[in-house]
């Protein structure tokens, strides 16, 4: 009896990824269709379905386990030849107390339902990275992505997300065989930083260079938001350090509703001396 671990070459710690990934790779490389003289590739062909459908459903691979357990821990019995297992592992007091040739016939039949040669083979998801100005992805977009499968798909951008966040559009990544569903795309964000304003949870920041003398008399300047740029009035004899808030320009936070700030720290530059008063020093 084949162990369907060692048949797809994966650990018994592989995740349902791992699986499909090598059963993917094998099916492909023994496929009947694609080897037609080669009886041995046949024959490992149908022991890498009977493994993926063992590792695949919950059911026959918590029964695959308590008969590995049953067996004393060990490998016994799935390592022999194909077709020549112990006559004592299909006694019906095996293990649980049920047949493994009825825990196993299940598989046999789905094998002949296939015609032992139809290859249904779950497309794999496709990850692609998109790249967001800051601003984008502060208010959302609607942004095109040409996908290696020659497919362009449009993607909405929701108001404020994050760096990295990952976008889940399902049935675009790449195609299945034997009729079988396509993956699923990943979209990674990547979020590309701004020369001035930057994301501090659901707020705004940026610094901003006043003049000494827009500091000590106070003014009133345009500043770049992620709404479009907005008046600002600077306080009289203001200083370096000092926060002022622009309410409700921030990031919308999606649990509350309610939006952030945007934080202007002020940055006072030196006043430049004269020419005439550096004479005289």
């Amino acid at each position: 009896m084949i162990d369907p671990y060692q048949t797809l070459g994966i650990s018994e710690e592989a995740t349902l990824h791992e699986i499909k990934r090598a059963y993917r790779k094998l099916a492909k490389e023994l496929h009947p269709d694609l080897n037609p003289d080669d009886k041995h590739a046949t024959e490992r062909f149908n022991d890498v379905s009977d493994a993926y459908d063992i590792l695949t459903d919950p059911e026959k691979r918590a029964h695959h386990e308590r008969a590995r357990n049953s067996w004393g821990g060990g490998r016994r019995g799935f390592d022999g030849p194909r077709g020549t297992p112990d006559e004592d592992m299909f006694d019906p007091s095996f293990g649980t107390g049920e047949s493994l040739s009825d825990l196993f016939g299940d598989i046999a039949g789905n094998r002949r339902g296939r015609g032992g040669t139809s290859m249904i083979i779950p497309g794999e998801d496709m990850a692609e990275f998109l790249k967001l100005p800051f601003v984008e992805a502060a208010v959302g977009a609607i942004k095109t992505l040409a996908l290696p499968t020659q497919v362009e798909v449009e993607i909405s951008i929701s108001p404020g997300i994050a760096d990295g966040e990952t976008i889940v559009i399902p049935g675009y990544g790449f195609p299945g065989m034997g009729g079988a569903a396509p993956g699923n795309l990943n979209v990674i964000v990547q979020i590309e930083p701004d020369k001035e304003l930057s994301r501090d949870v659901f707020n705004v920041r940026m610094n901003l260079p006043v003049t000494a003398t827009q500091a000590k008399r106070g003014a009133r300047v345009k500043v770049r938001t992620i709404g479009g740029e907005l008046a600002l009035q600077i306080p009289k004899n203001a200083k370096t350090g000092q926060e002022l808030r622009l309410e409700k320009m921030g990031f919308r936070d999606p649990v509350s509703g309610r939006r952030g700030d945007q934080i202007v720290t002020l940055t006072v530059k030196p006043a430049r001396k004269s020419k005439k008063a550096a004479k005289g020093t």
